[in-house]
């Protein structure tokens, strides 16, 4: 009896305090297409909702882009790039969305022309 009570309790903890592990989702960020100028990210965005625990996956072309994460709404509105909380060129990111909040995605080098830039508002 004790061993299946212990069982229970490890099973409650995982879905009462690791809900974002179990459901966690993996976005790649314009699907097919990636992280890429002329992409329509507004459109990408719709509909879909972000959660604490979700990843966003950034697939570009290294020699063209990079991926800015923004530290404030204003670098972003700016196309700024700085402050920031990282710049990453790998080609292949992967951003965990760790809290609720807004977090602000850019290409230093086609945000301002393209808008090459995604603002995540990530509720639960």
């Amino acid at each position: 009896m004790a061993r299946n009570t212990s069982a229970l309790a490890v099973i409650a903890l995982f879905v009462v305090v690791f809900p974002s592990m179990v459901l966690a989702t993996q976005y790649i960020v314009g699907d097919d297409q990636g992280w890429d100028s002329g992409v329509d990210y507004y459109s990408w965005m719709n509909g879909k909702t972000f959660h604490v625990g979700d990843s966003l996956v950034f697939n570009y072309d290294p020699s063209l882009h990079n991926v800015v994460v923004a530290a404030n709404s204003d670098v972003y509105e700016n196309c700024g790039t700085s402050p920031n909380f990282g710049i990453w060129d790998s080609g292949n990111d992967v951003f965990t969305l760790p809290t609720k909040g807004t977090y602000y995605f850019l290409c230093q080098y086609h945000c301002d022309y393209s808008d090459q830039s995604i603002a995540v508002v990530v509720k639960h």
